[in-house]
């Protein structure tokens, strides 16, 4: 069985039991915590990653380090997919979590670039904009792109909205070429 469907396999069974038990905002938070950690130190992520190194070592490990941070049934969830064998699909499976938790409370990540930092009040109406057209709430990613000249460029899963100046001018360009009036 391929990664992707053990890792969602699990990243469902959990979201059902967080659901049964009304902690799923908890879990969301616990299992991000614990993707971002694992993104963010290398040598925990091929500590989880390693197959030599015996599970209780790995058990060990998680319960030092996130004992106190996340819920019970959170780390209770990662000690019994370390049992399993499957440490190496923990990254994986959180980030299936946060997928399907987003999918199931309607949310969608949305990364916005422009040239400069936007203000708050543009912020808050390109949030609102990119709400009405995708009828979902959206968690925007603001990030600056110095390679954009002008403008904003908007991406949702597969999908790019492109309205920077250079398009802008790249359009207009096509356009007269092909003598279109403007």
């Amino acid at each position: 069985m391929t990664e992707y469907k053990v890792s969602f396999r699990y990243a469902r069974a959990v979201l059902e039991l967080a659901e049964e038990q009304n902690l799923s905002d908890t879990i969301y938070q616990d299992l991000d915590f614990v993707r971002r950690t694992l993104k963010s130190s290398f040598q925990l992520k091929l500590f989880t990653i390693n197959p030599i190194i015996q599970e209780w070592r790995k058990v060990k490990a998680y319960k030092a380090i996130f004992e106190n941070k996340i819920s019970s049934l959170t780390l209770n969830f990662l000690v019994f997919i370390i049992r399993k064998r499957r440490s190496n699909l923990i990254e994986s499976i959180a980030e299936q979590f946060i997928l399907q938790y987003n999918e199931l409370k309607n949310r969608k990540f949305v990364e916005i670039q422009s040239a400069v930092e936007l203000n708050e009040d543009l912020k808050t109406k390109a949030v609102a904009k990119i709400n009405t057209l995708i009828n979902k709430t959206i968690i925007p990613d603001f990030k600056i792109n110095p390679h954009l000249k002008g403008g904003i460029l908007i991406k949702v899963d597969d999908w790019v909205y492109d309205g920077s100046i250079k398009n802008q001018l790249e359009h207009l360009h096509k356009q007269l070429i092909e003598g279109k009036q403007i």
